[in-house]
């Protein structure tokens, strides 16, 4: 365990020695989905970086500029660079947090976890557009192939536990599987508040993640998802709805709030 955790602050120093810090910009629709995982890792890393909510005409036109390098957000602007893929962008501010695994075998193995993840992201979807009779037909295939998954992650999870001691799919530390395994799980619990049994590892193991310090601040902070199923947006803490319906196309996040500011 010492080992571990000895490992995990020399991955932290290494990877912030290696230059000062970039800007950085996440840019993403006003959803809670392919953008989390990276918030969840700045946050934990105590990283600075501007959170930027966009849609309608400001998402439009800057995709017909050929701005998203796949037409497509969430997208992290690294100075001023624009660094595509949820999976690219979630390692790449894991390394920054010092979550990154940096020896090869305990990396591929949380690299296998956070695939499975993805693969869970139906569910951002489902609770972010699907409504009326879309919502419950995605619904119930999404929740009857779950357990078969659950049940996986959790045996991966012991088996974690048990060769690298700790309480994380990391070991002592969380990893980046760790973030983005809870952000799919947690997002699956806003729907069905039962789906991980209270027996299952994973229910302790979401206990752990709640109460790592800085994430259980994002985690009672960020803007909250209602409406699922019917008229879903985002509401932040002081009240204000926000969906792609809305017109004014861009709005930054800053702790918890949503700013609007001109294009």
């Amino acid at each position: 365990k010492f080992f571990q955790q000895e490992s995990h602050e020399r991955n932290l120093l290494g990877w912030r020695a290696m230059s000062a810090l970039p800007s950085l910009r996440l840019s993403y629709l006003p959803f809670r989905a392919m953008a989390e995982t990276t918030r969840f890792l700045f946050r934990h890393g105590s990283i600075a970086y501007q959170d930027e909510v966009v849609w309608g005409h400001v998402f439009a036109s800057r995709r017909a500029s050929g701005e998203y390098p796949f037409d497509k957000v969430p997208v992290l602007y690294v100075d001023g660079r624009a660094v595509a893929q949820s999976g690219t962008m979630a390692r790449y501010a894991a390394k920054l947090a010092g979550c990154y695994p940096t020896d090869p075998a305990i990396c591929a193995l949380n690299d296998a976890v956070f695939e499975m993840a993805q693969e869970l992201c139906t569910i951002n979807p489902m609770i972010n557009c699907y409504v009326g009779r879309e919502f419950q037909q995605v619904k119930q295939w999404y929740f009857s192939s779950l357990p078969r998954h659950l049940s996986n992650l959790a045996s991966q999870l012991e088996a974690s536990q048990r060769g690298l001691g700790g309480l994380f799919f990391g070991g002592v530390a969380p990893s980046h599987a760790d973030f983005n395994v809870y952000h799919h799980l947690a997002n699956a619990r806003l729907t069905e508040p039962q789906c991980i049994p209270d027996h299952s590892p994973l229910f302790t193991w979401m206990e752990s993640m709640e109460a790592l310090p800085k994430l259980k601040e994002y985690l009672e902070e960020r803007p909250q998802l209602v409406g699922i199923g019917t008229d879903p947006g985002l509401v932040d803490k002081t009240g204000r709805f926000l969906a792609q319906r809305h017109p004014e196309g861009r709005a930054l996040l800053v702790n918890g709030e949503f700013i609007f500011e001109d294009e």
